[in-house]
């Protein structure tokens, strides 16, 4: 098979691009986190592609693309595309507003096919759905996660006009199902993580791959025939080349091409983190989407790649970006081969190794296609354990405090690297992950390290660590009561803490290595501990009252109403002394702002700003939230969320809510509408202001303390993704720090949660927070956020 090698790149996109599609015409279909979808076409030369069209509509980013044969009602076809916002919009090939918009979904629409006339699409809130003529004419639900591919299978007989016989659809559950008309008729068990992609081959055959690095070649009537490795990280995404075989992309940043027979015939390294898509032109020409914002085409055929210096510079990109290799270092220099080590072939494509060559140590990839070895950038930090300067230990570039030497089994030892302060579960996390060990070690790993560095602490500079993660002021420990060596706080290293024990339980029978069983190890505890960051157990407020400040304001939005409309002086000054004190609200003197809360939407967020206050007090929800009065308030807050709504509507609508969740009341009617409020709630970012962005990360906050003792799965599971949509959007730093505590409270607090969360692809955002340091409280958070991903 000939070597694929760079086509051209496809720029525009300003974000990581999430789908792409290929087209029989040969255009391409590229959607982002930017929240557009574009169109490309080739140019003259017959190499390169430009942008034609950009489909803007979509509140959220943009999951899933596919395109619709044209006919007689749209004979140029239709590109429609699935959304994070929970809708999939139809629009014109040429552009211009969507034709249609498919309202039902309740979360992010993750897959999208069209095949025979029917449109499929597969969502994160667990179920698959069927439309024909744009409307919904069966649901298909039966799995208990969220789908990330759904795929129809053509008709034995090959019938293009007939409707698919089978549907197939996969979940993060690990599962894969098969449905006829409507019904669920098979499952397909075999993958050990969240399936993450289906391929049809023909009639009787098709492939999925996996978040656990495999790939599965299927039977339709249920047998799993064969299974292909190659990949060290996730597949995201696989695509069948019309030759018979197909190609694959994940978090390894490779694309990965497989021959008919399953063998791994190229490993292509793109200079990016994740290639989330993969797609096939009928040319055999192969499309990849990838975290840095770029789509790349390759091509086998010699006429189409690129010229020499551009393969040149995708060279060199693919060189600079992975010379900090980290999974690769964690051994001496003086122990690495010299170049006589490629004189030796690779054992398969995508073989890498290290070389010596003089001051340097060079990263090595095996090429199949070409028989040999290609570099892949300059290895970083490869003197793992030589001594810093300053008297650390210098591992990978970085100086730590410690650096043990950890033989899991024979011949088999790595590094783990740990600064005391560090929280060494944090550190554990980190260690397991690097080595892709099982989950189940995290305990071991974390009590290894507490107890080889036992005594050794950190001093606490001034008071900057003891202080409320919200307010700033003294020591945050929600729900916990202060004193007692139990509460010793993990991070400073003030007290030695461990997870699950008291100081009386950490004698010597406590301090083995989890590797060699020198001692006995007991795993009796939580198996991730608290933070001072999360749970949250007590729901947020907005208490700011300014008196004199809403008299005026109430008084210039009622000045510009109609005279029936208007309240008296004395009113409006009545309804701002009734919130502006210290003690419970009167609900008798609050009467008057029935009235005032159903003023015009441009005039009544002052009124909204009573209500805030006046939801503060349980008498006055007791009254205003009784029997379906409840809900009539929620659907008016709703409604002054939604545009056209003015962004003061918006943003006193958000503080009510979250203000409802002070008082069991409040937190009654919140839980029977929590659909309709996420909803809202999450579907107008990205914010105007960061004023919107903390309340409507106040908003979901709040529901993360209401839901964190609770079984309903689904309502956890909906708030991790609303919370993983503001996480994304928001740019204020207090919003992004809510937000990491809604998803650390809920994370800590359910299994399920966290086996969810790790098919939402939250880890590259979290981790994008984890760098900021200003303020280091955003940063820190999601670093213990992390250890749940």
């Amino acid at each position: 098979m000939a070597t694929y090698k760079l086509r051209c790149n496809l720029l525009g996109h300003s974000k990581d691009v999430r789908a792409v599609a290929g087209t029989p015409e040969g255009l391409i279909l590229t959607a982002s986190r930017d929240n557009t979808a574009r169109l490309w076409g080739p140019i003259d030369n017959g190499i390169n592609y430009e942008q034609k069209q950009v489909y803007t509509g979509h509140s959220g980013y943009v999951t899933s693309v596919c395109v619709v044969p044209g006919n007689a009602t749209h004979p140029e076809g239709l590109v429609v595309t699935g959304s994070r916002d929970s809708t999939i919009l139809a629009y014109s090939v040429s552009g211009g507003q969507p034709l249609y918009t498919l309202a039902g979904h309740s979360d992010t629409v993750s897959s999208l096919e069209w095949r025979n006339g029917l449109l499929i699409s597969g969502s994160w809130d667990h179920s698959a759905r069927v439309w024909k003529d744009w409307e919904c004419i069966q649901e298909l639900k039966g799995h208990n996660g969220p789908l990330w591919s759904v795929v129809g299978v053509p008709r034995a007989d090959g019938d293009a006009d007939q409707q698919p016989v089978f549907i197939l659809t996969a979940s993060a559950d690990k599962l894969i199902k098969l449905w006829k008309e409507g019904k669920e008729c098979k499952t397909f068990s075999a993958h050990k993580d969240c399936v993450r992609g289906l391929a049809v081959l023909n009639s009787e055959r098709f492939l999925s791959c996996s978040n656990d690095a495999s790939v599965i070649l299927w039977a339709i009537s249920g047998e799993s025939l064969a299974t292909y490795y190659g990949h060290t990280n996730f597949i995201y995404s696989i695509s069948v080349l019309g030759n018979g075989g197909f190609v694959t992309g994940g978090e390894d940043r490779t694309l990965r091409v497989w021959g008919s027979e399953g063998n791994c015939i190229q490993t292509i390294h793109v200079p990016a983190q994740s290639v989330w898509a993969v797609a096939s032109l009928p040319n055999l020409d192969v499309i990849c989407g990838s975290s840095d914002g770029t789509c790349r085409v390759f091509t086998a055929a010699a006429e189409r790649q690129a010229d020499p210096s551009d393969q040149k510079e995708f060279e060199e990109s693919v060189a600079k970006s992975t010379m900090a290799v980290g999974d690769l270092g964690g051994v001496k220099k003086s122990e690495l081969p010299g170049r006589e080590a490629l004189f030796a072939p690779g054992k398969r494509d995508g073989h890498t190794i290290m070389v010596r060559e003089g001051e340097k140590v060079n990263c090595y990839s095996w090429s199949v296609a070409n028989q040999q070895w290609m570099p892949v950038g300059e290895v970083v930090g490869g003197a793992g354990g030589s001594q810093g300067t300053s008297g650390k230990v210098l591992y990978e570039g970085k100086e730590y405090d410690f650096v043990f030497d950890v033989e899991l089994d024979e011949g088999n030892r790595m590094k783990l690297p740990y600064n005391l302060s560090e929280d060494p579960y944090f550190a554990a996390q980190r260690f397991i992950h690097k080595h892709e060990l099982p989950q189940e070690f995290l305990d071991q790993v974390a009590n290894f390290i507490i107890n080889n560095t036992k005594g050794m602490t950190l001093g606490v500079e001034g008071n900057s660590e003891m202080a409320d993660p919200f307010t700033g002021g003294s020591r945050y420990v929600p729900g916990g009561a202060s004193g007692g060596a139990s509460g010793a706080d993990p991070f400073t290293g003030g007290n030695r803490y461990v997870p699950g024990a008291s100081r009386s339980n950490m004698g010597s029978s406590a301090m083995v290595d989890p590797f060699t069983g020198a001692s006995s190890y007991s795993t009796q505890g939580p198996a991730i501990p608290s933070s001072h960051f999360f749970p949250q157990i007590v729901p947020l407020r907005f208490e700011a009252c300014n008196a004199s400040g809403m008299t005026i304001k109430l008084t210039e939005s009622n000045d510009k109403l109609n005279p029936e409309a208007q309240l008296s002086k004395e009113v409006l000054e009545g309804l701002v002394g009734a919130v502006s004190g210290s003690g419970d609200a009167n609900p008798q003197l609050l009467a008057p702002l029935e009235k005032a809360l159903q003023w015009p939407a441009e005039h009544v967020w002052p009124a909204l700003d009573v209500l805030r206050l006046a939801l503060r007090s349980e008498p006055m929800q007791k009254v205003w939230l009784a029997d379906d009065r409840g809900d009539a308030l929620i659907s008016l807050l709703v409604t002054l969320i939604h545009p056209p709504a003015p962004v003061t509507a918006q943003l006193l609508a958000l503080r009510c809510l979250a203000n409802m969740a002070a008082h069991g009341p409040g937190r009654c009617v919140l839980s029977k509408a929590m659909a309709q409020v996420v909803s809202a709630t999450v579907g107008i970012s990205p914010y105007p202001n960061k004023n919107v962005e903390i309340a409507a990360a106040t908003v979901l906050l709040n529901y993360s303390v209401i839901l964190s003792t609770s079984s309903q799965i689904e309502d956890q599971c909906q708030i991790l993704s609303g919370a993983s949509v503001v996480a994304i959007s928001a740019k204020d730093p207090e919003a992004q720090f809510r937000t990491l505590v809604a998803l650390g409270t809920l994370l800590s607090q359910s299994d399920k949660c966290r086996s969810f969360a790790g098919s939402l692809d939250l880890k590259p955002v979290v981790q994008s927070l984890s760098n900021i340091t200003n303020p280091s409280k955003v940063g820190e958070c999601a670093g213990h956020v992390l250890r749940f991903l």
